[in-house]
Parts: structure tokens; C-alpha cells; sequence
């Protein structure tokens, strides 16, 4: 198997996994590699920029000359908690099906 990107008319890059005999123009049929969803409390990030900006004394142009890497670390730190919680989320998301899939097949937990 191999991994191929390829990019989607929206401007998306994606990844697929395909055979290794498979052409990679086959790539948009082959299993598909993404990163969650970024569905983002944008009003959350907000607030929480804010205040990694208010902690770090950012409020000026002056202090964000003296501070040079203090925008980046305050946006790394709130996108980076946000992105890993849906990693997080999706996994806990796909363990459950596995457990349902599991009791189902096994003839465990009943419908009724």
C-alpha cells in the first residue's frame, strides 16, 4: 500500500491510501487519510486569544515588538488545545463504534 496526496477543486489537499499497483489518479477513490474535521468554536479561540494576549502583555504595538514570538506562542497555544481535542474527540468517537460494533456482532448488548 501506498499514500498518495492529491488536491480536491476546492483547493483541499488530501491523502489516500492505495495499492501499489493503483494509478495515483485513482487516489480520490482510495481510503481516505484526514485529519478531523476542523468544525472550531471560533468565538471560544477568540476569547481564549484575548486572554493568552492579556497574560502575556501584549497590548501594544511596543509590547509586541519586545515580545516578538508572543502572538505566535499565544495562537499556538490556543489552536494547538483546540486541534488536539478534536483528535482526541474523534478517537474517543471511533473507540465507541468499535465497542457497539463489537457487542453487536458478539451478540452482547441487545436492541430489545
Amino acid at each position: 500500500m501506498k499514500i498518495v496526496h492529491y488536491t480536491d477543486k476546492n483547493g483541499y489537499l488530501h491523502a489516500a491510501q492505495l495499492r501499489d499497483n493503483d494509478p495515483e489518479s485513482m487516489a480520490p477513490y482510495g481510503i481516505p487519510l484526514e485529519p478531523p474535521d476542523l468544525q472550531l468554536d471560533w468565538e471560544y479561540i477568540r476569547r481564549e486569544v484575548h486572554n493568552e494576549l492579556v497574560r502575556r502583555g501584549l497590548f501594544t504595538w511596543k509590547d509586541v515588538e519586545r515580545q516578538q514570538t508572543g502572538i505566535t506562542s499565544a495562537l499556538q497555544s490556543v489552536l494547538k488545545r483546540s486541534i488536539v481535542a478534536l483528535y482526541r474527540n474523534e478517537e474517543i468517537g471511533r473507540r465507541a463504534e468499535q465497542r457497539m460494533d463489537n457487542n453487536h456482532n458478539s451478540g452482547g448488548a441487545d436492541d430489545g
